[in-house]
């Protein structure tokens, strides 16, 4: 029993003298700091959600959004994974049945951009890519819907936290046959930006 003692005991010295021996508070002269010799591969990630499912409100954020569309309400229609429905404050409703989610740093088919570039988003976050299914554009609507006279046949969107710490919905629509990320010439109208209210 006395050896089993003494052994805890030496096993406990030997311990504290290498706790204190690997301190970072040591103040021996001349000494020289742990050198990192691994590279540090983490990135910080980028909170981010898929649209429709946390925030619905979204007030315009950039000039095309404000003179276009007005704010943004987005909804599922039915349940997750299908169709939103987009409601924008001038009159523009986009019903959009997704398709894809593609990372916003794979490349968009709008001359070799990627999808980010193209949003205005962040590289490190996801694109989700719709369908339009139908776009209603009312009389009220001050020029026209999201490409304009021409119909909006896909939407690229991303819903993240920006730089500021804000949450952000992002808009591309394209009109034309090609869908974006097809590594044809997508054709882009315009970007959207909006914030949550």
């Amino acid at each position: 029993m006395r050896r089993i003692i003494l052994t805890a005991m030496a096993v406990l010295a030997l311990g504290l003298t290498a706790c204190n021996r690997n301190g970072s508070d040591s103040n021996v002269p001349g000494e020289r700091p742990q050198t990192q010799v691994e590279a540090e591969t983490r990135v910080d990630t980028v909170p981010q959600e898929e649209p429709a499912i946390a925030r619905s409100q979204w007030r315009a954020a950039n000039e095309d959004a404000r003179g276009v569309t007005g704010n943004l309400r987005v909804s599922l229609q039915g349940r997750r994974g299908g169709p939103l429905v987009f409601a924008f404050a001038t009159g523009v409703t986009i019903v959009g049945q997704p398709y894809s989610v593609v990372p916003a740093d794979s490349r968009s088919g709008v001359g070799g951009q990627s999808f980010a570039a193209v949003l205005g988003g962040d590289p490190r976050v996801d694109a989700y890519l719709y369908r339009v299914v139908s776009e209603n554009v009312t009389s009220s609507a001050p020029r026209g819907g999201l490409c304009g006279e021409a119909v909006s046949r896909f939407l690229a969107v991303s819903e993240f936290v920006d730089g500021a710490g804000r949450w952000v919905f992002k808009i591309a629509a394209f009109s034309g046959d090609t869908q974006p990320g097809s590594g044809s010439d997508a054709q882009l109208c315009n970007a959207y930006s909006y914030t949550s209210q």
